[in-house]
C-alpha cells in the first residue's frame, strides 16, 4: 500500500514507496514472517529515520526522505527491518506494559538479523556510515608494510607484501585464541561495495574469491536498489571483523584500479593486435596470477613456521580455516543471511595470449598503497 505524496519530486518519492513495499514483502518472505503489508509514507522531516504506527490497520511505516537521499539503501533496509520488528511485536505480542525496545522486540531483531547498532531506539537520524575513527594498532603496522610494498625493487616489494599477509594471519589467530567463547556480534560488521553496474562483471567472482580466500572476510553478491536513479546495481557485501573489512575493502579498490590501468598499458603496447573483447581474459589472468602468488606466499610462511605440510592439491588457506573456526562470524552471517544460495557464473570465453600475459602481470603484482577512507559511497560500514 502506498500513501499519496505531494511535491515536484512526487514521481521519485512514489517510486521509493513502491520499492519499500517490495522490500517489506521480500524481507517477510526471506525471514518467513507472516505480516500484513502496511501503508508506507516518506517522511519529509529531518529528525526521525523511521517510525511504526499500528493504527489505522494494517499500520503505517514511515521512512525519512533524508535517510533515503543521504545514505545507501542497505542502511535504509536496516531501518526498515527495525520498524518491521515493531510491527511484528504489535502483531504477535501486543502488550502495552512492555517498553518499545523490550525483550520481544530484541527477539524480533534476532529473527530478522537486524544490525546490532540498530537494535536500540533510533529517534534521531543515524549518523553517516563510514570507516572513520582512529585506526587499530594492527592497521598502522599493516599500512606501513603496504607502503614498503610500493618499492621499485621487486624482491623488496614482494617481501613487504608477504610480511603484511603474515601479520594479518598472526593477528587473526591471536584474536580467536584469546576470546573465551564467541565474541559479541558488535565485534563484526558488514561493508557494501557498489560496483556501479547493473550486471555482475565476470572478473568480480574471482576478485570476491581472492578476498574470502586470503583476507579473512566472507562475501555475498546481490542486487541493491539505488534510490537516486530508481534502478538496481550489483553490489558485493563483505562480512568480518572491522579491521579485516578495512584491509579487504582496500584490496578490492586497489585491484580494480590495477586491472584498469594495466589493461590500458597492455592495449597501448599491443595496439592493433588486441581487441576490447580480450579485456576479460586479461583481467582473469591477472587475478589468477595474483592468486598463485598469494598461495605461494602462504606456503612459504608455513615452511618458515615449520607447519606440517599437506598432500592436498589445493589445501585450505589460512583465511578459509580461520573464518571457518570463527564462531562469532558464522553467527553474524547466519543472522543476516539464514538462507544463502551458492550460484555459479556462466562460462566465459578466454583469449589465451591475453590470459597468459595477464597471468604474468599477476605474478608481478604487489598490493600496496595506504589504507585510506572509502571513496564516496562505494564502501560503507554501519557501525
Amino acid at each position: 500500500m502506498v500513501a499519496p505524496v505531494n511535491g515536484e519530486a512526487s514521481a521519485l518519492l512514489q517510486a521509493w514507496q513502491r520499492q519499500l513495499v517490495r522490500e517489506h514483502q521480500n524481507l517477510c518472505h526471506y525471514y518467513r514472517l507472516t505480516l500484513p503489508t502496511p501503508l508506507f509514507e516518506i517522511g519529509l522531516g529531518n529528525s526521525r529515520a523511521g517510525s511504526w504506527t499500528p493504527y489505522p490497520e494494517p499500520g503505517i511505516i514511515k521512512i525519512a526522505a533524508t535517510l533515503i537521499r543521504e545514505q545507501s539503501w542497505d542502511l535504509v533496509l536496516e531501518v526498515l527491518k527495525h520498524e518491521i520488528c515493531h510491527q511484528y511485536v504489535s502483531h504477535y505480542f501486543p502488550n502495552p506494559q512492555e517498553p518499545p525496545h523490550g525483550p520481544n522486540f530484541q527477539r524480533a531483531c534476532q529473527l530478522l538479523g537486524v544490525h546490532p547498532a540498530l537494535r536500540r531506539a533510533q529517534g534521531e537520524m543515524p549518523p553517516p556510515t563510514s570507516l572513520t575513527g582512529s585506526a587499530p594498532p594492527i592497521m598502522v603496522r599493516v599500512e606501513k608494510l603496504l607502503a614498503l610494498a610500493a618499492s621499485a625493487n621487486e624482491h623488496e616489494a614482494a617481501l613487504a607484501m608477504a610480511k603484511a599477509g603474515e601479520l594479518m594471519r598472526k593477528h587473526n589467530l591471536k584474536r580467536l585464541r584469546r576470546e573465551a567463547g564467541p565474541p559479541p556480534l558488535d565485534h563484526y560488521d558488514y561493508l557494501v561495495i557498489d560496483s556501479g553496474r547493473r550486471r555482475r562483471a565476470a572478473h568480480h567472482n574471482h576478485l570476491a574469491a581472492i578476498l574470502s580466500d586470503f583476507f579473512y572476510v566472507k562475501t555475498v553478491s546481490y542486487q541493491l536498489y539505488q534510490p537516486a536513479t530508481d534502478r538496481h546495481h550489483r553490489v558485493l557485501e563483505l562480512l568480518g571483523s572491522k579491521e579485516n573489512l578495512l584491509v579487504a575493502e582496500h584490496v578490492y579498490h586497489f585491484l580494480e584500479g590495477q586491472l584498469e590501468r594495466r589493461w590500458a598499458d597492455f592495449r597501448q603496447t599491443n595496439r592493433g593486435r588486441v581487441s576490447g573483447r580480450e579485456r576479460n581474459s586479461y583481467y582473469l589472468g591477472i587475478l589468477n596470477g595474483l592468486r598463485e602468488k598469494l598461495r605461494g606466499q602462504e606456503q612459504a610462511a608455513a615452511k618458515r613456521a615449520n607447519t606440517a605440510a599437506t598432500t592436498a592439491a589445493a589445501p585450505p588457506t589460512s583465511s578459509q580455516l580461520i573464518c571457518a573456526a570463527d564462531e562469532g562470524l558464522r553467527r553474524f552471517r547466519e543472522q543476516r543471511y539464514p538462507r544463502l544460495r551458492l550460484t555459479r557464473g556462466r562460462g566465459v570465453r578466454l583469449y589465451d595470449a591475453s590470459y597468459r600475459a595477464g597471468k604474468e602481470e599477476g605474478h608481478r603484482l604487489t598490493i600496496h598503497q595506504a589504507i585510506r577512507q572509502p571513496q564516496g559511497n562505494r564502501g560503507r560500514l554501519l557501525g
